[in-house]
């Protein structure tokens, strides 16, 4: 017998989350030796402790992802704890893309108004994604026609389409820093052949391609398929986040030292 179009589709979120989890767990003790020889000993900055919640928030969001992905919660309530999880999931985002906004702010030569417009551009694009959202999931809602009848379990593995808001946003702020980028390389760092200049340039662009093009695929997957498989990048675009924001920092670092035998400070970036 065929399984209903609604439970093949929470099975396969179900599944690609827990995946999920697993390549976050893999990609770590992967990447733990680059962690200690980049980030440990090391003064903390606001980019060590951005590198910091993007990393490890990561954990704390994966395993509750997993776990409403395989409990069994019949007839409970798990409003708090589906907001908590979002919650997680936005720190840790947004954890991802503040490093980003550092390297574009070096890239720049420490430009104090774009920093300024940045911040501001971000805090504009979280409030309106998460209050947008809200205000649309609570228009589609649909309360309880009967009031004595028992409350219906809210547990179920679904996100509302209204979520592909959020990814919108994201993915405007993310376009806005990849042509801040490419607009300076050309700009002033065209003749350069620095290493340390590749670095961030390569890294940042690779960096927001590849999670541009993960949250497009969300948008879609929210947007065109049944609703039952509108979780399936949930976990897998977090660990996306997080995988890459820890391998960009750590190849800044190594072509930071191997400049000179030291660690530069991007900074000293001036146009060739």
């Amino acid at each position: 017998m065929v399984a209903p179009i609604v439970n093949t589709g929470i099975q396969t979120a179900k599944y690609c989350n827990v995946a999920g989890l697993g390549v976050l767990i893999f990609d770590y003790f992967l990447t733990l030796e680059s962690e200690v020889r980049w980030t440990w000993n090391r003064r903390w900055t606001v980019s060590r402790v951005l590198f910091v919640l993007s990393r490890y928030i990561a954990f704390v969001a994966a395993g509750m992802t997993s776990y409403a992905a395989i409990a069994t919660r019949a007839n409970e309530n798990c409003s708090r704890f589906g907001q908590a999880s979002n919650a997680i999931h936005i720190i840790s985002i947004v954890a991802a893309d503040g490093l980003l906004i550092i390297r574009t702010y070096a890239f720049w030569q420490k430009n104090k108004k774009l920093l300024a417009f940045l911040l501001v551009l971000a805090a504009i694009c979280i409030a309106c994604a998460v209050s947008i959202t809200q205000v649309v999931n609570n228009l589609v809602s649909q309360p309880n026609p009967d009031p004595s009848a028992p409350p219906t379990s809210n547990c179920t593995f679904e996100a509302g389409r209204s979520s592909a808001i959020q990814y919108g946003f994201l993915v405007a702020f993310e376009l806005v820093l990849m042509s801040l980028t490419v607009f300076k390389r050309y700009q002033d760092y065209r003749d350069s052949d620095s290493r340390l200049v590749r670095a961030v340039f390569q890294g940042g662009v690779r960096f927001m391609t590849a999670t541009i093009f993960v949250s497009v695929v969300n948008i879609i997957v929210m947007s065109v398929v049944p609703q039952s498989y509108d979780e399936m990048m949930d976990l897998p675009q977090l660990v996306l986040h997080s995988m890459l924001a820890s391998r960009v920092l750590f190849s800044l670092r190594e072509s930071d030292h191997e400049v000179d035998g030291t660690t530069l400070q991007m900074s000293t970036f001036r146009p060739a």
